[in-house]
């Protein structure tokens, strides 16, 4: 027994610090540590998962549902799920290979439905009283999709991007919102958009809802630029405003028009 113990010990010792072919000949490259051949019809298996809840370090509680591990960091498995091999980076696990001739250079996410109220008054004095929503808008990448896709791997979880490398980003942000505003002045419900950068305010885009009786769709968008270094962490702050005697109701985001897109252009 001790023979042979020392004997697999000799073996793993050599095969590790050997290269290894297999299904062929001679290795195409010195630099190869483990070459695959193919040889008629033979194919390599990865390892399986049929959904994402088998991939290890699977962990619904975290944000972006996968614990981190460094060790596991350029682990390969198949999501039998999504018909897609996926590869683990340390912090989750992505889309391992993208197809010829489409931009790696962007993330866009879907904006999920947000629902925001605001009511306004004032005192005798004439003060302003207010009880408005503020919350960050929330994000979904939905698989298997042309129109989305985290190239960047910059979904950290559901409201924030995490940038990776460090550059200039462009920063285009579309959304459809419907609901009314009913008002007795002539300012009515103001919508703030705001585009915050570790906690500081770096870009908005902010307008005005018609006053008095006001129900109806609508679309916007806008479009930036801003120099972002590693591991910036960006969120969109929606806030929602009244004026006097007001009340306002929207909805934003849940279509397929509601997006935000980051594109690293420099």
């Amino acid at each position: 027994m001790k023979k042979n113990l020392v004997i697999i010990g000799v073996m793993g010792f050599v095969l590790a610090k050997s290269q290894v072919v297999m299904g062929g000949g001679t290795l195409s490259s010195s630099h190869t540590q483990l070459e695959l051949q193919n040889s008629g019809q033979k194919v390599l298996i990865l390892p399986v998962a049929e959904n994402e809840t088998i991939l290890p370090k699977y962990n619904s509680s975290q944000p972006d549902k996968y614990d981190d591990d460094a060790t596991m960091e350029a682990m390969l498995m198949y999501n039998k799920a999504e018909s897609l091999t996926k590869v683990y980076d340390g912090t989750k696990w992505e889309q391992a290979f993208n197809g010829k001739n489409r931009s790696t250079t962007w993330t866009r996410a879907n904006i999920n439905s947000t629902n925001m109220t605001c009511l306004s008054t004032s005192d005798l004095f004439g003060q302003l009283l207010q009880l408005c929503s503020s919350d960050n808008l929330k994000f979904s990448v939905p698989a298997n999709s042309s129109q989305f896709s985290d190239y960047l791997s910059v979904v950290r979880d559901p409201e924030t991007f995490r940038i990776r490398q460090k550059g200039l980003y462009r920063i285009n942000f579309n959304v459809l919102f419907s609901g009314f505003t009913a008002g007795f002045d002539f300012d009515g419900a103001r919508i703030t958009i705001v585009v915050v950068v570790n906690g500081v305010e770096k870009a908005y885009m902010s307008g005005k809802a018609s006053p008095f009786i006001n129900v109806g769709n609508y679309l916007v968008s806008t479009d930036g630029v801003l120099f972002l270094d590693v591991n910036n962490d960006i969120t969109f702050r929606l806030v929602l405003d009244g004026s006097s005697w007001s009340i306002s109701s929207y909805n934003f985001g849940g279509t397929a028009e509601s997006n935000v897109s980051i594109e690293r252009v420099l």
